[in-house]
C-alpha cells in the first residue's frame, strides 16, 4: 500500500509482490484509488475504487518540475490567443474530483489556481507545455469569459468532460477495470471507454 500517488505503477512494485498479492495506490493529480491483485504473468488485474482518495505525488531530484518562465504572467492577465463564453458556470475543478481525473489523465501535470478581485471569481489551469487558461465571472451562476493559450486549449477540454458528465450521469473513472502489464503498462477501461497510463 503506497502513501504517495504515481503517474503509473513502478515496475518494481510489480516485482515485490508475492503471487497473489495486493498493490493499493493513487494515481498522481487524480482522486483515483487503485487496487489490483498480482496474476501468474507477472502483471495485475484490479479496479478503480469507488471511493475517492489523494495523497501527494512521488517526485525524484530535489523538487517538482518548475511551470515555463513567465505562463503565470501570460495567464494572469494576458488576452491568450482565443477568448470565449463558457456554458457553464465557474468551476474549480479540485472540487470536483471526478471531472479533475479526467483532466489529469488527458493532460498530466495541469496546475490550478483560484482567486477573487474586483468582484469577480477566477480560475486558472496551468500546463508545463505552457498552455493556460483563465475564465473569470461575478455570479455562481454567471458563464465566465475564458482566455486560453498555447498548444492545448485546456478550457475547451474541460468544457468537453463536463459536457460528458452531463449527458452521461457519470464520467466512466470510477469502478473501471485496471490490467497492468507485467512491464507496468496500466489500461483502465469500462464500457468503451480505455485510457493506458
Amino acid at each position: 500500500m503506497s502513501t504517495v500517488s504515481v503517474p503509473s505503477i513502478p515496475l518494481s512494485w510489480l516485482e515485490a509482490l508475492t503471487p497473489q498479492g495486493r498493490l493499493v495506490t493513487t494515481i498522481a493529480g487524480t482522486g483515483l484509488i487503485l487496487t489490483a491483485d498480482k496474476t501468474a504473468d507477472g502483471g495485475a488485474r484490479g479496479r478503480i475504487e469507488w471511493n475517492r482518495a489523494g495523497f501527494m505525488r512521488a517526485r525524484h531530484g530535489t523538487g517538482y518540475a518548475p511551470l515555463p518562465d513567465g505562463i503565470w504572467k501570460d495567464a494572469e492577465s494576458g488576452l491568450g490567443d482565443r477568448q470565449v463564453a463558457s456554458r457553464y458556470p465557474l468551476l474549480y475543478p479540485p472540487d470536483a474530483w471526478d471531472v479533475m481525473s479526467m483532466m489529469e489523465l488527458q493532460c498530466p501535470g495541469i496546475e490550478y489556481r483560484r482567486g477573487e478581485a474586483d468582484g469577480l471569481r477566477t480560475v486558472w489551469l496551468l500546463h508545463p507545455d505552457g498552455s493556460w487558461a483563465r475564465a473569470s465571472a461575478a455570479g455562481f451562476l454567471d458563464s465566465p469569459t475564458v482566455h486560453e493559450a498555447g498548444p492545448q486549449h485546456l478550457w475547451s477540454r474541460l468544457e468537453r468532460i463536463r459536457d460528458r458528465l452531463n449527458r452521461e450521469g457519470a464520467l466512466p473513472l470510477y469502478g473501471a477495470t485496471a490490467q497492468i502489464s507485467p512491464d507496468g503498462e496500466t489500461t483502465l477501461s469500462r464500457g468503451n471507454w480505455k485510457h493506458t497510463l
